[in-house]
């Protein structure tokens, strides 16, 4: 089974900041572990009131931390999958407490790139951990056919979470608006990217 990368149609980049000063360090979430706490301290700031609209409207957003998600798409992944966590988080605008979010940790960590037909520039010399500047990037086919689950977080590029076939369905059938799912991301103009948008 093919996977897809899990994106935003609209780049949320910013509408929220995680406060890394007094919260568990993100990378904790890019592991691709199960995290053994319940209680996490996870907070969040809105820079921008303007954007409140639209965060109480979106379904997935990206911060500096975790990736926050609402609580409907929180409820399909969960009849979806066993063993993804969903954290309570302390999201503010000013003094006002915004409720209906929560930080996912995906605690699989697997290789989704297919390195020879992606354009790349490798940022280290580490073999055992290499890391990667992506100007195209394309997933492998048959990513899922023997995984145990329907959601990882990708080894080459740990921000980028990919998802089953089962999943995408799911999220289509729950009418979540905003989301994409791509095979590649191009960020040349070479405008190769292929997604399908809900």
């Amino acid at each position: 089974m093919d996977g897809y990368i899990l994106t935003t149609t609209k780049n949320t980049f910013g509408w929220v900041e995680y406060d890394n000063d007094i919260s568990l360090d993100y990378k904790e979430f890019l592991k691709g572990e199960r995290l053994l706490y319940k209680d996490l301290p996870l907070f969040y700031n809105i820079p921008k009131s303007s954007n409140l609209k639209k965060i109480r409207s979106a379904v997935l957003l990206e911060s500096t931390g975790p990736e926050l998600v609402c609580r409907q798409f929180k409820e399909v992944l969960e009849t979806q999958v066993q063993d993804i966590q969903f954290f309570d988080v302390d999201l503010f605008c000013g003094n006002e407490k915004i409720d209906g979010f929560y930080a996912m940790n995906v605690p699989h960590l697997m290789k989704c790139i297919d390195l020879e037909n992606s354009e790349f520039r490798l940022m280290n010399f580490d073999r055992n951990n290499p890391d990667y500047m992506f100007y195209y990037m394309k997933l492998r086919r048959n990513l899922f056919d023997n995984n145990k689950t329907d959601i990882v977080r990708c080894e080459e590029m740990h921000r980028s979470i990919v998802v089953s076939e089962k999943i995408k369905t799911a999220l289509f059938a729950a009418g979540l608006n905003g989301l994409q799912f791509s095979d590649s991301i191009d960020m040349t103009p070479k405008e190769r990217t292929i997604y399908e948008r809900i």
